[in-house]
Parts: C-alpha cells; structure tokens; sequence
C-alpha cells in the first residue's frame, strides 16, 4: 500500500529536507508551499499524513489544522512548531493534531513520530469505519458483530426464532446469552407479550419454586399475600430459565412436568393453572455431560434441546473486539466528563491481546471503566483495568529514553537534551501534567521524572487538561 504524505512549508529548504528524509523511508512525498495550496491537494487527492509548519503566510498550519477536522477529511496531522513553543503545541494538540515536532526537527525522531502517527491513523481509521457499521450491516437487534460464527448465530437466529420450539443456549458466561434469547423473542409473534428472564442458579429450592410458579397467600411464613410466578408473567410470551444447567433434580422434575402438561401450580394451591409460554433455556455448562455423570434428568434436556444455539467465545472471534469496545464507548459515553472517541493504538493492542475469560461481559466492564478514567477523548492503555493491561508493560508506542539512545547515539549532550526536553513535554502533554503516568510510559520512577521536569523547566500545571462539566 502506497503511504503518501504531504509536507507544507514557506520555506523550501525544510520542504526538501523532509522529503529527503521520508523517501528513504520508501514514503510518496508531496509538498505545498503554503496552507491555501494543500488544502487544495488534500480535496483532490488522498494522503495518510501532513506535516505542516505552524507558522505561514495566508493561512497557518493551525488555521489548516482546524479546516480539515473540520470538514473530517481522514488524514493525520503532525505540527512543526518552534523549540520550546509548549503553548502553541499544546493548542495544535487540542485543536486535534496527532503529535507535534520542534524545528529544527531530528531525522531519526521525525521517522518514529511519523511512523507512529500513521499507524495510529490507520488504526483510528478502521475504528471509523467499524462505527459507521454498528447499525449497518455488522448489527443485529442488540449485538454487533463481524466473525463468521457469530453471523451464523445470527442466521440461526432468524431462521428458528419465528418458530414455538424449545431452545438451549449454550455458551460460556459473559457471552450474550440473555441477548440471544431477547433477539430470539424479538422475532417470534410472541414478541408483543412479555420476555421474561430468571436466574436459576442464585435461588435455592424453595425460592426457585415460588419465583417459577408463584405462591397462595399463607402457604409459608412470609407469604403475606398471593404472588405471580414467572410463568403467569410469560404467558403469551417467552421466558428464559438461565443457568438452567444448575437446578437440583426435585426442581428438575417439577419443571419437567410443567414442560409435559403446560400448566402449573402456586405453591400451597391445588388448582391447575394454564400457561402459554415459550421456553428458551441457557446454561454454561454441557448438559449432554450433566447426563452422562447422572446430574441432570435426559428426558428434561432432550425436552430442552430441541434447537441448540452454541456461543463462541469472545477469545475464539477476537475480530469483533475493536467493534464491541466501540459500542461500548456509544453506551457509556454518557457518564463521561468528555466524551471518548477513540483508542489509541497501545490500548487497542491491549484488548486484542488479553484473553477474556468473562467474554463480552468483562470487556464491557473494562472499557466502562475506562470511559471514567480516560481524562481526554482518547482512551490510552493506562485507562483500562490492569487485569487487560497489565502496568509492567504498559508502555504507549513511542520513543522512550532507551529509543533516544539507541536511535540517536551519534548526538552531541545539548543535542541530546533538546530531544529529552521535547520527549518530555510530549509525554506530559499525552498525560495531561500526571507524573505517574509519565513515569509509567518512560519506565523511570516519579522520582526521576519529577527531577527531569525540574532540570528542563517544565511546569505540569502547563500542560493539565481543563476537565468538562
């Protein structure tokens, strides 16, 4: 793939130093003199990354910055800006460029914060598009998806869920299984009653019997007046028995009979009560294997097993990962201070990379609690759970003190100090001023960091972000 970049400066020595440099890297170089010109270019032709000098007659690299995020044209930003101009950089960040680069700006560190910036693109690219999908063609009723095994439960779905048949769901917990059952319900003509969901595996016995069938007033100590079980609630409708792996064989039986005969009885009451219910039940466990070790009755699960839907789990369809954490920062925006709009690339890498084993339900989590914490429109690694990203190696993609030194052992130590100074203000500004953060992305202690602001004059109250509401 073609990996073009537009390089826009007043000044022709700087356009040719930059494409001198990037060409070698075996990027397609173009260059514009000035803001008007590459604005023009970049309506006509598509670019991956401008790399625009800040300051420039007729129009600015800001002002240039600002028209492209405004008309949303799809394209990284890198500013040049002036040595020590943390101000100014600070305002091109926000304003939404993707990094910044002081002039005059080092050969080898122009090539790690451009190769990042585009990979990061790109990456913030397919999340666009997986956005624009969520309610297109990768959606269906409250799930999203992209793998081929879900898009099969999802045929499955719609090609038995008009029918009265018993359905088991199997599929480990967190995988969607009451979503599956509500998607189920959703395109039955029962849809108009209720859906009705139970846990079975949180009540003992005799709750479960009265959460079920209901129960007379008096027939126990506490049953002060007559209550609906879940049964009467579904009727006409659908109910779900989840964890249904885990009732004891007396309830088995009971329900049983009640899958046999079609009615119920409250407990303490002796009259026969005719339901209309659709029976979806779900378990994490396979009850083919409950049968062979003598736990659950055979002729209940092939009562059961009429139809069987089988969840993947999350770890087996790690390609709907980038697609589900996006829905979940849509749902949980709301709580935000500001709202989140993208991962950055470490912490994409994080989710790709860890296991899930509470499947979608733990991802929810994760990136709900990461839309708390996020501090920007951006959620980086350090936002999310350290169960998914542990801390030992949470490192944002990016040049560290030992990049410096392996990349640029040749520098003289003002040189050196330059580069240090301005990775510094770089990573306080990804951080907003938070010196554990910093010292998390840089490897050195709050100590050394603390010490590395005070040698280069560098205020963390320059760089914190203002906070929203």
């Amino acid at each position: 793939m073609t990996r073009r970049i537009l390089t826009v400066d007043d000044q022709k020595i700087t356009r040719d130093h930059l494409r001198q440099i990037l060409e070698t890297e075996g990027y397609e170089v173009e260059a514009a003199a000035d803001g008007v010109t590459a604005l023009e270019m970049l309506r006509e032709k598509t670019f991956q990354l401008v790399i625009t000098d800040l300051r420039m007659p007729d129009m600015s690299g800001f002002e240039l910055l600002s028209t492209l995020r405004k008309e949303r044209v799809p394209v990284g930003v890198i500013v040049l800006t002036a040595y020590g101009d943390t101000s100014e950089a600070l305002r091109t960040m926000k304003a939404g460029a993707d990094d910044f680069l002081s002039k005059p700006c080092d050969a080898d560190h122009l090539r790690l914060v451009v190769a990042r910036t585009i990979e990061r693109r790109r990456l913030f690219d397919e999340l666009s598009q997986l956005r624009n999908q969520l309610r297109g063609s990768y959606s269906f009723h409250t799930m999203v998806s992209q793998s081929a095994k879900m898009r099969k439960v999802f045929d499955l779905i719609q090609h038995v869920g008009p029918l009265d048949s018993t359905i088991l769901i199997h599929g480990e917990t967190g995988t969607g299984k009451e979503l599956v059952a509500q998607a189920l319900h959703a395109v039955n003509t029962r849809r108009k009653g209720s859906f009705v969901a139970l846990n079975c595996a949180v009540l003992n016995d005799s709750l479960l019997e009265s959460e079920l069938f209901g129960h007379e007033r008096g027939s126990f100590t506490g049953a002060e007046k007559r209550k609906i079980g879940r049964f009467e609630k579904a009727d006409g409708g659908t109910l779900l028995l989840d964890e249904i792996g885990d009732i004891s064989p007396a309830m088995q039986a009971k329900l049983l009979r009640v899958l046999q005969s079609g009615t119920i009885e409250r407990v303490g009451g002796t009259d026969p009560i005719k339901v209309d219910v659709r029976i979806i039940a779900a378990t994490h466990k396979r009850l083919e294997d409950e049968v062979r070790a003598g736990r659950f009755r055979a002729d209940l699960y092939y009562r059961l097993k009429v139809i069987l839907i089988d969840l993947p789990p999350l770890r087996d369809r790690k390609e709907d990962i980038p697609l589900l954490a996006l829905n979940f920062v849509e749902k949980h925006n709301s709580a935000a201070a500001t709202p989140v709009a993208e991962f950055d690339w470490a912490a994409m890498q994080a989710l790709l990379q860890h296991q899930w084993p509470g499947n979608v339900r733990e991802l929810e989590n994760a990136v709900k609690s990461a839309v708390a914490l996020a501090e920007g429109s951006v959620i980086h690694r350090d936002d999310l759970p350290e169960t998914v990203a542990p801390r030992s190696t949470s490192r944002l993609p990016g040049p560290s003190l030992i990049d410096i030194e392996t990349h640029l052992p040749e520098l003289t130590e003002d040189l050196i100090g330059q580069v240090e100074r301005e990775y510094f203000q770089r990573v306080l500004a990804e951080y907003g001023g938070n010196v554990a953060r910093c010292a998390r992305h840089s490897g050195l202690s709050r100590r050394s960091v603390t010490q590395k602001l005070q040698k280069y004059s560098l205020e963390r109250a320059t760089f914190k972000k203002p906070r929203v509401g």
